[in-house]
């Protein structure tokens, strides 16, 4: 007869599989979202990062493609920065398309460098609405929470001074130091090829700082990858967004779950 201890593990093990499944923060979860824009190389741009084409396009002074991957960080003495084209754009009231630092909790780099998420946003002004970003960046500041820091050109844009250095112009025309500019008037300031994406912030995404949301990982449109030049290895093995992955996910975890508690039940008869 089996005993009760065996039982009992058995019924632990498939209770820990099914939340090892359900916990896979690579795929699906939820974050915290926020702004950001400092013109340094972006974390993706380095080679290694993960398997794919080539790491994310950067560019130098004049927003032309640097084509040296090790080139250093307009944030030290280096001449690459990052592209003024990876700021968000609008497709209309409810959806955009753009590019974030990404950061998912006990997980390392080469899970989100190059990966495409779908963001939909839970609170604030903006709740309901979805942008699908690739993660050309790494947010290792909060370790505590996944995130996903949107690049904004003019949502805090004066970090180490790499923009005012790339575009030739004073560091205060980016605003507030760790806030960047306060209205979208204020957007004018900026550098012209920074200006369209400085604006999206006050129109379609209404001025918001943090708002939370959900995400899952999607296949990358080319919109997004036609401006990084980089796509994952493992791209290929992601649905496409109109076959919602998470749905099978969830059907996937039902089916084990029904199936754990099966043969806990039939153990439970050959028991009594």
């Amino acid at each position: 007869m089996v005993s009760a201890n065996i039982l009992a593990s058995l019924f632990l093990f498939l209770s820990a599989s099914q939340v090892a499944t359900a916990a896979d923060n690579t795929v699906s979860g939820e974050a915290i979202t926020e702004r950001y824009w400092d013109c340094c190389k972006t974390d993706c741009a380095w080679p290694g990062r993960t398997e794919w084409t080539q790491p994310i396009q950067q560019c130098d002074g004049n927003n032309k493609a640097v084509t040296d991957f090790n080139a250093g960080s307009g944030c030290g003495d280096g001449k690459a920065f990052s592209c003024a084209d990876q700021s968000p754009w609008a497709i209309n009231d409810t959806f955009s398309y753009g590019y974030a630092g990404v950061y998912l909790v006990e997980q390392v780099r080469d899970k989100w460098c190059s990966a495409c998420y779908e963001v939909t946003f839970t609170s604030g002004k903006v709740k309901g609405k979805k942008m699908v970003v690739q993660g050309h960046n790494s947010g290792f500041d909060l370790l505590t929470a996944n995130k996903f820091a949107l690049a904004i050109p003019g949502g805090n844009t004066s970090f180490a001074g790499a923009c005012a250095k790339q575009y030739g112009v004073d560091n205060k025309v980016f605003g507030i130091e760790d806030e960047g500019v306060s209205t979208s008037k204020e957007c004018e300031n900026l550098p012209k090829p920074l200006q369209a994406g400085c604006k999206w912030r006050f129109d379609w995404f209404m001025n918001e700082t943090r708002p939370n949301a959900s995400y899952k990982r999607v296949k990358c449109p080319t919109v997004l990858t036609d401006r990084t030049k980089s796509i994952r290895n493992d791209d290929a093995d992601i649905k496409p967004e109109d076959q919602d992955a998470e749905e099978d996910s969830a059907s996937s975890i039902t089916y084990y779950s029904t199936l754990g508690l099966g043969a806990f039940t039939a153990l439970l008869k050959f028991i009594l």
